[in-house]
């Protein structure tokens, strides 16, 4: 039974304030009675759609995920060309990033969640790896083995594959100093083709120029 209080949209205004608390608190210093304070939601609403803080937290994860899989899923099927593929991957990520819904505000309060959650791991971080972040990086392994013809396993793929998520992450994390760098240019979220473009244009001529060359039989000498 839904406790008293809680509707439909108390679980949404729940991960709204969790990601506000957590960005500004941090997951150990973020508590349920200020999430539940800033949501108008009682306590109970937290036990009851999340179980508890950790479960909120990852919530917050989960839901990125999501939303990243399923912007992905709307530009084309698994089964497309692996330049396809990597090309949706990256208009997905910098969609979610720089153009997703609640604008700048959000992405800024969740890159400050993520860079918290790297310096200083939660007790949740192997739970959020495993459920939500690893399953987009193995569709990110994929497209790149397809592109070397190499094992995902392999160390030049993940290399690679890292190379791709270093760009996208650059414009998550490091938007004060591209605004501070580049003061007369347009903030990326203006021009997000533009940068989708020249993100996938560069990974794509990385990734194939780490190729390595196919072998081919020696042409017998003639007389």
């Amino acid at each position: 039974m839904i406790p008293a209080a809680s509707s439909p949209d108390t679980r949404e205004r729940l991960l709204h304030s969790a990601i506000e608390v957590f960005a500004e608190a941090g997951y150990a210093g973020g508590t349920i009675r200020d999430i539940c304070g800033r949501a108008k939601a009682n306590l109970a609403a937290v036990h009851y759609y999340f179980g508890d803080k950790r479960g909120l937290y990852t919530a917050i994860f989960a839901q990125v995920s999501t939303l990243f899989s399923e912007r992905r899923a709307r530009y084309l099927p698994a089964a497309a060309p692996p330049e396809a593929r990597l090309r949706a991957y990256i208009q997905a990520a910098l969609e979610e990033i720089l153009d997703g819904e609640g604008g700048m505000g959000r992405s800024a309060q969740l890159s400050a969640i993520y860079l918290a959650e790297m310096a200083h791991p939660s007790e949740a971080l192997d739970q959020i790896v495993d459920l939500h972040i690893k399953r987009n990086n193995d569709e990110l392994l994929d497209i790149v083995a397809l592109l070397l013809a190499a094992p995902a396993s392999d160390r030049l793929v993940q290399d690679a594959a890292a190379g791709v998520s270093a760009q996208i992450l650059r414009f998550f994390f490091a938007r004060p100093l591209i605004s501070r760098l580049n003061p007369d240019q347009p903030p990326p979220g203006q021009r997000l083709d533009e940068v989708v473009e020249r993100v996938w244009q560069f990974s794509l001529g990385g990734i194939l120029a780490l190729r390595p060359p196919i072998a081919t039989a020696a042409t017998p000498a003639r007389d």
